[in-house]
């Protein structure tokens, strides 16, 4: 007993010297926090180990700590690994209040950093493929609506891919028809229209080419003093349904039937004419049935007439510079596009085939000359070629999909 004293003494001296030796915290470096890659990579493996073992609260735990690390430079999760799980976990309303979204959210996710490579989703993808039965069966039991329960069924059909060969893919198609008819308003459309389809589902808009061969003739005083023009005129156009407007650039011209006086000067019979004429052109495409659609077509632009350039010094040298004839103009015309291509509706469809237009130019090129007043009736016939936007979006990118 005589030492306990002296052992007191020996700890309380000891203790004293420790608390004095302790180093100054401010000088210790702060310890670094794990990186945000390192951390997405850990949550997403917790997830998958959770996943195999049919944990749904540690599934659910983990992919709450991933929600927490998304930000604007960081994908943690891919949106169909995120839907699989939601499906997996019955956890209906995140996923259906996603859905309508996806555009938005895979347009935010486009440049960001991706997670790191991993087998998450093909372990997921299996695993799910084997239980789709079970997954079909818990979204019917589910307390959802008529329109969730269709479109959920048909979201598993397209994440798991199950239709392979073409007529389950054509069935599919047929399948998503249907619900578009049966619930036209529906919030899934656009998602489904974007990327469900197996076959390019047609918008309702395209652009289009027209090459034509073109011929008319004139009337009043241009009738006689023109012979009837040939030429050529080209198009590009825009369609929305039944709609179209485009631009439209004609060149033809042929001879003078009997001598032009302008100023003082004469324009000799029998020399060439040049007709040059562009128009802006709107119109509307009131039958579409089958190959064939038909309807009327406005347009206004600006026309000339006049000697062709001569650098040859075939004829005299103020040809161009007098007998220059041009002004605004305004034109009717009925327009008909005969498909070459086999289609029930050629208004829902891209199409490449014979087109024909016939129509009226009122003219003002008279510039105060007689001989120049007049119109033209115009006929023409060509190939035109329109391809209609499809509203499906590229699929099959493993890096931005998961697949």
């Amino acid at each position: 007993m005589r030492y306990r004293p002296l052992f007191l003494i020996t700890a309380f001296f000891s203790l004293v010297a420790t608390g004095f030796s302790q180093p100054n915290t401010d000088t210790i470096p702060a310890r670094t926090s794990m990186r945000p890659e390192r951390r997405i990579a850990e949550c997403r493996q917790q997830i998958q180990q959770a996943f195999v073992a049919a944990d749904r609260a540690e599934v659910q735990f983990w992919m709450d700590s991933l929600q927490r690390l998304e930000s604007s430079e960081f994908i943690t999760l891919y949106w169909d690994e995120r839907w699989l799980l939601y499906l997996w976990l019955e956890n209906y309303t995140p996923l259906f209040n996603e859905v309508p979204y996806h555009g938005d959210i895979e347009a935010a996710e486009a440049y960001r950093i991706r997670p790191p490579k991993d087998s998450l989703f093909d372990v997921i993808d299996q695993q799910l493929f084997e239980e789709r039965y079970a997954l079909f069966d818990r979204l019917n039991r589910a307390w959802l609506s008529a329109e969730e329960r269709a479109f959920g069924a048909l979201l598993i059909t397209y994440l798991l891919r199950l239709n392979i060969t073409e007529e389950e893919q054509k069935a599919y198609d047929s399948q998503l028809d249907a619900f578009l008819r049966t619930y036209p308003n529906s919030r899934f459309k656009k998602f489904i229209l974007a990327r469900m389809y197996n076959a390019p589902k047609p918008a309702d808009w395209g652009i289009g080419l027209d090459l034509q061969f073109a011929s008319g003739d004139w009337t009043d005083a241009l009738s006689r003093s023109l012979n009837q023009p040939i030429g050529i005129e080209i198009s590009g156009f825009f369609s929305k349904k039944r709609w179209i407007g485009g631009i439209r650039i004609g060149l033809g011209g042929m001879r003078l039937r009997r001598t032009v006086v302008h100023r003082g000067f004469s324009w000799i019979e029998g020399d060439p004419y040049t007709f040059l004429q562009g128009e802006l052109e709107a119109g509307y495409m009131f039958y579409q049935k089958g190959r064939l659609q038909l309807g009327p077509v406005v347009a206004g632009g600006r026309s000339s007439i006049a000697p062709p350039t001569d650098e040859e010094g075939n004829y005299p040298e103020y040809y161009p510079e007098v007998f220059r004839f041009s002004g605004w103009h305004y034109a009717a015309a009925v327009q008909a596009d005969v498909a070459f291509n086999r289609t029930k509706s050629i208004g829902k469809t891209s199409y490449h085939g014979l087109r024909l237009r016939a129509g009226h130019r009122w003219l003002n090129l008279d510039a105060g000359n007689p001989a120049m007043r007049g119109s033209q009736f115009f006929i023409s016939i060509g190939y035109v070629i329109f391809g209609r936007h499809t509203l499906n979006h590229p699929s099959s990118n493993q890096d931005s999909l998961g697949f």
